[in-house]
C-alpha cells in the first residue's frame, strides 16, 4: 500500500501539470487509433514510452515552482503561445495544413504547461509533448523516413565485411547480389518495425543505471548503432547460410528465426554498451554494491568515530 501511495505521489502533488499531460495522452492515444491502421505493437510501444516520459517529468517537476516572485514562468509562456498563433493565422500559414496544426498545438501545450506548472515542467515535459503532438500523428511517415538509412548503411556494413574476407557480393543500393541472385533488404528487414519496441526497451534499461542526465542521453543515442549493428550482422548470417545450405535460408520460418535473433542481439548490444559507459552511484544494474563503496563508507564512518572520541 505504502509503494503504490509512493507511485502515485507525483501525479498528485502537482495536479494541474497532471491534467494537461493526461490530455496530451488521451490526444495521442486518439491519433494512434485514428491514423494506424496497422503495426498496433509499435504504436503501443510508443504510448507506453510516452506515459513513462510523463511520468518521469512528473516525478522531477512536481512541487518544483517556487511560489511568489517575479512570474517568469507566466513571461516565458508567451513566446510558444506566439508561435503557435503565427503556425495557426499568419499569411503564409495554412491551418488545413496537419504538420502546422499539430505544431501549433504542441507550442500551445508548451506554454500552457509553463504558465500554469512552471519552467521546469516545461522542460521536461517538452519531449514526451512533442511525441504526442508529432510523433504519434506522424509515425508511419517518420517510420519511412529512417527505413532507408538503416537499410542502407546496414547493407554497406554487411557487404563490406564479406568482401574482405574474399566472398563475390556487391550491392546496388539495398539490394545485394550474390551468385546472380538478387537479395533485397526491404523495410521488413531493416529492423525499423522494432523500433519503437526498442526505443521502449531502450528506455527501462537506459533508467538501469544511476547516472546523470547527459551519459543517460549518450547511451540512449547508442540504440541506432545498435539496431544498425545488429541488423548488419543478420545479413551476413542471412548470406553465409545461402551459401552453406542453399534457398531455404529465405523462405519465412529462416527469415522470421533471423528477425527475432536479431532483436536479441540489439538488446544485448545495448546492455553492454551500458555496462561499458562510467556510472554515478554506488548501486550497479544487478543490485550489487560498486568495489570499494562500502570501503570508503566505512573509512569516513571511522574518521568521524575518531574525531567525536
Amino acid at each position: 500500500m505504502i509503494e503504490l501511495k509512493k507511485t502515485f505521489a507525483p501525479l498528485k502533488k502537482d495536479w494541474k501539470c497532471t491534467a494537461l499531460f493526461a490530455v496530451a495522452f488521451a490526444f495521442a492515444c486518439w491519433q494512434s487509433a485514428y491514423q494506424i491502421r496497422s503495426e498496433w505493437g509499435g504504436a503501443a510501444a510508443l504510448l507506453i514510452l510516452l506515459a513513462c516520459l510523463f511520468y518521469q517529468a512528473l516525478k522531477i517537476s512536481a512541487g518544483t515552482q517556487k511560489k511568489g516572485g517575479f512570474p517568469w514562468n507566466k513571461l516565458l509562456a508567451w513566446p510558444p503561445v506566439l508561435i503557435a498563433l503565427g503556425l495557426l493565422f499568419l499569411p503564409w500559414s495554412n491551418p488545413d495544413a496537419p504538420g502546422l496544426k499539430f505544431g501549433a498545438w504542441f507550442f500551445l501545450s508548451l506554454g500552457a504547461v509553463c504558465f500554469f506548472c512552471g519552467i521546469r515542467a516545461m522542460l521536461c515535459g517538452a519531449v514526451p509533448l512533442l511525441g504526442c503532438f508529432l510523433a504519434v500523428p506522424f509515425r508511419e511517415s517518420i517510420v519511412l523516413y529512417l527505413s532507408y538509412p538503416f537499410r542502407m548503411v546496414s547493407t554497406v556494413l554487411s557487404v563490406g565485411f564479406l568482401q574482405i574476407f574474399g566472398m563475390h557480393i556487391e550491392n546496388d543500393n539495398t539490394t545485394i547480389r550474390i551468385e546472380g541472385l538478387d537479395i533485397a533488404i526491404t523495410d521488413a528487414c531493416s529492423g525499423i518495425q522494432q523500433f519503437e519496441a526498442m526505443i521502449l526497451v531502450a528506455f527501462w534499461l537506459v533508467m538501469i543505471w544511476k547516472r546523470p542526465f547527459i551519459w543517460r542521453c549518450v547511451h540512449y543515442l547508442f540504440l541506432i548503432p545498435s539496431i544498425i549493428i545488429a541488423n548488419a550482422i543478420r545479413i551476413i548470417l542471412t548470406i553465409v547460410l545461402y551459401k552453406t545450405i542453399g534457398e531455404v535460408v529465405l523462405n519465412n520460418t529462416w527469415h522470421e528465426g533471423l528477425g527475432y535473433a536479431q532483436v536479441v542481439l540489439t538488446v544485448a548490444l545495448f546492455f553492454l554498451v551500458g555496462c561499458l559507459l562510467p556510472e554515478d552511484g554506488e548501486n550497479a544494474p544487478s543490485g550489487k554494491t560498486k568495489e570499494g563503496g562500502n570501503d570508503e563508507a566505512k573509512k569516513k564512518a571511522g574518521k568521524e568515530g575518531k574525531k567525536h572520541g
